[in-house]
């Protein structure tokens, strides 16, 4: 995620804690694709795109969510849109003493066993909850990697095998 995004993300949670609305107000405007790719498009000028938010209803009521998408949309930077969300919902789960983790395995792992797994990351980093984000990947091969807080685990039979053949390319050129 861009330093940009979350420097965005920061300042807007910082004046606006509401991640409810920005997420209905985010995904009503990028799921509708005509408006999402006339915002992001450069051929469109800024004075055309703040007259569009402007006049969105969707947007009346939320001075400072229509602010905030105005100054995105001036600055040519509305596509950064999806991870300014991303890193804001990082923000509110940080705020609750939680973290966001990745979890890629090849088969959804059962309650049980992710809840063993909720509370050893729990423990590991010093957290109150973790929010998963369950991904599958046959490549995998079997087991499974996680991302949280920016550290990666890989526990991947794929993981293993890539690691087995970096130490033997090692042994020959030693």
């Amino acid at each position: 995620m861009s330093e940009l995004a979350r420097r965005y993300a920061a300042a807007l949670y910082a004046v606006s804690p509401d991640e409810k609305t920005l997420e209905d107000t985010a995904r009503a405007i990028m799921d509708n694709a005509p408006l999402w790719e006339s915002l992001c498009s450069p051929a469109v000028q800024a004075w055309e795109k703040d007259r569009v938010l402007t006049r969105l209803p969707l947007l009346d009521g939320h001075g400072l969510l229509l602010n905030f998408y105005r100054l995105l949309a001036e600055k040519g930077r509305m596509a950064l849109l999806p991870k300014i969300l991303e890193a804001y919902r990082d923000q509110a789960l940080a705020q609750r003493g939680a973290a966001r983790c990745r979890l890629t395995c090849v088969r959804p792992p059962e309650q049980v066993e992710l809840e063993k797994l909720k509370q050893a990351l729990c423990r590991l980093h010093h957290k109150r909850d973790v929010v998963f984000e369950i991904r599958t990947d046959p490549s995998l091969l079997g087991g499974f990697t996680l991302e949280i807080e920016g550290v990666r685990y890989d526990k991947s039979v794929r993981g293993a095998l890539a690691g087995l053949t970096r130490q033997l390319e090692e042994r020959r050129m030693a």
